[in-house]
């Protein structure tokens, strides 16, 4: 079985684009090089591929492995190198930092890649030749020259003329030999490839494999995107009993108050809500599967850095968080003072898996001094939490 790294060239200024780098511009709430790696990651979970290295500008690298972290879960397979003053240079710098035999070189500029096209090209990889994804050419093409300095407009036949794609599959041995020349021109490595080595095999594009260059093509990216996003609402639920041998922490705020909850974690239950409401939605086993009260490592454990890794498990199957709506009902103590610091942070622990539009809400009802609440023998929390993810492209 032949042994694949996937390496995403975002190492480029977007000097077409104006501004920022186009590579870290968000598309979809997020940034637009994660597109790439989502796609790169499930070919890893499925174990299409075996490594993934990101090229970045050497400003970034530092923020990038950060990011890299939390949406790979540290896997020491995720790798973030420096890119060159070239786009050949930050290919070669990449190359390096592989592991495998083989490559698939990918750019970041491109972010509507399918699952399907990389198992096209993958399957059709050899030993020898390098392999592309190309569509053929279906506008009418004309040539503009100056003759007798005068515009002269010709006619170009489109016959046997293809558009190339990435990622294109190569040795990886092969194409940094033939990368480590002077010339740091080559648009692409198939380019270079064609130069010294001379073998290449097609495999069919993909038509939504479009590559953001102008202001317009993230116009249109946008526009794609959204014809193609999903949304979907889970619902949370938890009680504990109060206990005055407890500290009350509420949604990963210790509160000032004579009775905690009793509980295997910390017994926070606006939190256990929030996760379970959000694991609703994700389609996501619940609490009590992923974090067993069975397990001693959870014996007391702060509920609010558990909420920090569901937020990490959602943006690794790229949900965004939209909203998440929670009703305390509580007796005592007094908590309206606590309202506004509650929300700021639980937007803290979720604020990677969303954007700067996540909104969270929060009420707290009294027990009206009535039943289990009203006499404060218990806390109950229910939640509603809305994701979104944008749709993949010819999966």
């Amino acid at each position: 079985m032949k042994r694949f790294s996937f390496i995403i060239v975002a190492a480029g200024l977007g000097e077409r684009m104006g501004g920022s780098p186009k590579q870290f511009r968000r598309l979809g709430g997020k940034p637009l090089w994660q597109w790439s790696f989502f796609t790169a990651w499930e070919l890893f979970m499925k174990k299409a591929i075996h490594e993934i290295v990101i090229v970045v500008p050497p400003f970034a690298v530092e923020q990038i492995r950060k990011e890299v972290a939390v949406l790979s879960g540290s896997s020491q397979n995720c790798t973030v190198t420096a890119g060159g003053q070239s786009r050949t240079e930050s290919v070669r710098n990449g190359l390096k930092g592989a592991g495998c035999e083989y490559v698939l070189v990918h750019d970041a500029a491109r972010p509507f890649l399918s699952v399907n096209l990389c198992h096209r090209i993958i399957e059709a990889m050899d030993s020898e030749c390098g392999v592309i994804p190309v569509l053929p050419i279906t506008d009418a093409l004309k040539k503009v020259e100056t003759i007798q300095n005068q515009e002269a407009i010709l006619s170009l036949s489109r016959e046997n003329l293809y558009i190339t794609q990435t990622p294109q599959a190569f040795p990886r041995c092969g194409l940094l030999t033939v990368l480590k020349g002077e010339d740091d021109s080559y648009r692409d490595e198939a380019e270079a490839w064609l130069k010294f080595k001379g073998s290449l095999k097609k495999v069919e594009g993909d038509s939504f494999n479009m590559k953001i260059t102008y202001p317009q093509d993230f116009q249109m990216a946008e526009m794609l995107m959204r014809n193609k996003k999903e949304y979907r609402t889970g619902q949370g639920f938890d009680i504990h009993p109060l206990t005055p041998s407890r500290i009350l922490v509420l949604g990963g705020v210790t509160i000032d108050s004579p009775l905690g909850l009793e509980g295997h974690s910390d017994g926070d239950v606006i939190t256990h809500a929030v996760m379970d409401a959000l694991l609703g939605a994700a389609g996501l086993p619940d609490i009590g599967i992923l974090f067993p009260a069975s397990e001693p490592s959870y014996k007391d454990a702060y509920s609010f850095d558990l909420l920090k890794e569901v937020a990490s498990l959602l943006q690794r199957d790229r949900w965004n968080i939209e909203w998440v709506d929670v009703t305390l009902q509580a007796q005592v103590p007094p908590l309206a003072s606590y309202i506004d610091v509650i929300v700021e942070k639980l937007k803290s622990g979720l604020c990677h898996c969303g954007d700067k539009k996540l909104i969270v809400h929060l009420k707290v009802k009294s027990g009206e001094l009535i039943g289990p609440v009203g006499n404060a023998q218990c806390m109950i929390c229910t939640a509603t939490a809305t994701l979104s993810r944008n749709g993949r492209f010819n999966e």
